[in-house]
């Protein structure tokens, strides 16, 4: 037992290493808080729009459970793998033929090695396929255009029983699954429609087994084999599945956040400029600016030439009242000049996303390839009052589609538009001959 005097020792000296103690552990704790009241309050009103942003898909919300259900319907073949030959194109093109793949691979009951994605030229977008030193070009990782991890990580939640590989270096110890065997829609023999789409969906799994049992016969196969599938796209009529499937597999795949973002920065930068009311949510919000997108570049064969695109446009921009346009497209500084002009003899204003960016960001866009561009184009036309594009466009109908998933877009009364319209909601028009675009309408995922 302490006497009096070990006592008054143990107080001298306990008690202030206590105190110490104490004021360190809440130093800390406060630190923490303050941090985070940092981080969330006192973060600026920019980044908190763009924070939204990122959080906030245009269109219905995301529901993994159609594709949940589908992946548990099927039969799966562990050593079963399918790989793609990639769809070169823009954005639009490439995402539909990634989801042509990943879809094919669900019929199919395989594992999956993503698909690479063309790299076109900088100097000339029609040119595709370019060298790659002295050996072949075999593409990109999907992360060149796409947000890798929120497809792995969507596909692993709601499609466990696909095992995906990122690329064919993952199966560089696994000899026997080179070279593939060739799998396509015509080598199936199922009945295809307008082209491209398959005619009988119930039939196609069937079909894709009974050729992968017949080219190679389970009792002599060699586990892992590997079928490689056509460029394909197209295919898959959109309206067989389920809504609740339908509405979110188009999402697996989403524009890489960097180019989001600076999206979300130019959206931030016009609302200030020109006073609108721009909330970054999933709805779409009548404030004030239309997106128009002008395809006239080097690759864009078979389309109406500039008048008659811009003269569709401007007529549009009349038809639903807009005083702001955001033109969304690659073609050259002359011909946005020209556009330009056109516009202001119009009372209106085109704007493009080099001259939304501020200092500090234009150099990230400057930075990014001709196709990582349209990404930016892409995301802030989603968020447009009202959009539209030409009929011959799979960005525009990749637009259109995505935006009639939001709440609102079939109720609401579409004002009426002037000259040939293909397909019209509340918030989009695509423009052109009647005769054209069905098979994109019917075959492009939201």
């Amino acid at each position: 037992m302490l006497n009096n005097a070990g006592l008054v020792q143990l107080a001298k000296f306990g008690i202030p290493i206590v105190i110490v103690i104490w004021i360190l552990g809440y130093l800390t704790s406060e630190r923490e808080a303050y941090t985070t009241i940092v981080k969330t309050r006192f973060k600026s009103e920019k980044e908190k729009f763009i924070a939204d942003f990122l959080d906030n898909e245009v269109g219905s919300e995301f529901n993994g459970a159609g594709i949940a259900h589908a992946c548990a319907q099927q039969t799966w073949t562990p050593g079963l793998i399918l790989s793609c030959v990639p769809v070169d194109g823009g954005y639009a093109k490439v995402k539909n033929g990634h989801l042509n793949c990943i879809r094919f691979a669900m019929e199919m009951g395989a594992e999956l090695v993503l698909p690479r994605i063309v790299k076109r030229d900088q100097k000339n977008v029609a040119v595709t396929r370019p060298k790659n030193g002295k050996g072949p070009y075999v593409g990109e990782l999907l992360e060149y255009l796409f947000d890798y991890e929120h497809l792995n990580a969507t596909l692993s939640l709601h499609c466990p029983q696909m095992k995906l590989y990122k690329s064919m270096d993952d199966l560089w110890d696994v000899p026997q699954v080179s070279p593939p065997k060739k799998i396509s829609l015509s080598l199936i023999e199922t009945h295809i429609t307008n082209g491209t789409v398959v005619q009988d969906m119930a039939k196609l799994s069937d079909q894709i087994k009974t050729y992968i049992n017949k080219t190679a016969p389970p009792e002599t196969r060699r586990m892992p084999i590997r079928f490689e599938l056509d460029a394909t796209n197209h295919a898959f009529p959109v309206d067989y599945d389920a809504p609740e499937f339908a509405n979110s597999f188009g999402r697996l795949l989403r524009p890489r956040s960097d180019a989001r973002a600076l999206a979300a920065a130019a959206l931030y930068n016009l609302s200030k400029r020109f006073g609108l009311v721009s909330l970054p949510s999933r709805n779409i919000q009548n404030n004030g600016f239309a997106g128009v997108h002008l395809r006239t570049e080097a690759d864009a064969v078979g389309y109406p030439n500039f008048d008659t695109q811009v003269g569709a446009l401007l007529r549009f921009a009349r038809d639903v009242e807009a005083r702001l346009l955001f033109l969304a497209t690659g073609t050259t500084p002359r011909e946005i000049k020209a556009f330009t002009e056109r516009a202001q003899a119009a009372n209106l204003t085109a704007i493009t996303k080099k001259d939304l960016l501020d200092d500090e960001d234009a150099p990230l866009l400057q930075a990014m390839t001709w196709d990582q561009r349209a990404l930016v184009d892409y995301e802030i036309m989603l968020r447009a009052g009202s959009f539209a594009g030409p009929v011959e466009s799979g960005f525009s109908w990749n637009l259109a589609v995505t935006r009639s998933t939001v709440p609102g877009a079939a109720e609401a009364a579409a004002a009426p538009v002037s000259g040939l319209v293909q397909y019209r909601d509340a918030y989009s028009a695509v423009m052109g001959s009647l005769d054209r675009g069905y098979t994109m309408k019917a075959t492009i995922w939201p």
